[in-house]
């Protein structure tokens, strides 16, 4: 029998119950990872972990929403509690907001702060183990849209942007935990 390259190796996803996420969290099962799966649907994510667990690795799964650090500590505290230490975190998790939004400034916030506040320096912070093995990998995911805008989209734009460049712009300044956008 083959090793797979991931055997050993624990994995985060965050927004893995649907789309991008939940498929990210399925390759990575299936290359050896143990997986850790967070969202807001409960049902979503259920099934998403059922998908994953099919797999024969180790899952945990937890509503949890990236923008509140107690969140994040308490995601990051039981995964590594039932999986062991992070050895990859995928900020995936994101909110789409399309179209005219001139009258509801908090779901504009939310929004663009969303995405970027996952790959915020708190993150990072909230896997110790990363810090103290002086090794991880952390993948921060994006759209094209970080690069290229469109009609009635200049909200997710702004937030794809951040997720693109800002990660950047904090190891220039921070010499510590390189992260991916892609």
């Amino acid at each position: 029998m083959t090793k797979k390259p991931l055997a050993g190796g624990v994995a985060l996803v965050t927004g893995a119950s649907r789309g991008i996420g939940r498929a990210i969290a399925n390759q990575l099962a299936l290359l050896g990872a143990s997986v850790s799966i967070c969202g807001r649907d409960r049902a979503a994510l259920e099934d998403a972990a059922q998908e994953v667990a099919k797999t024969g690795v180790g899952v945990h799964f937890q509503i949890a929403d990236v923008t509140k650090p107690p969140d994040i500590a308490d995601l990051v505290a039981k995964t590594e509690a039932k999986l062991g230490p992070i050895t990859i975190l995928v900020n995936n998790a994101g909110i789409g907001l399309f179209g005219r939004h001139t009258k509801k400034p908090r779901p504009i916030g939310i929004a663009c702060s969303a995405p970027i506040s996952k790959c915020l320096p708190r993150f990072p912070r909230r896997t110790p183990s990363m810090i103290r093995r002086g090794a991880g990998d952390i993948i921060n995911i994006s759209s094209l849209a970080g690069k290229n805008t469109f009609a009635g989209g200049g909200i997710y734009c702004a937030s794809k942007w951040g997720v693109l460049d800002f990660p950047a712009a904090w190891r220039k300044i921070s010499g510590n935990m390189a992260s991916a956008s892609v």
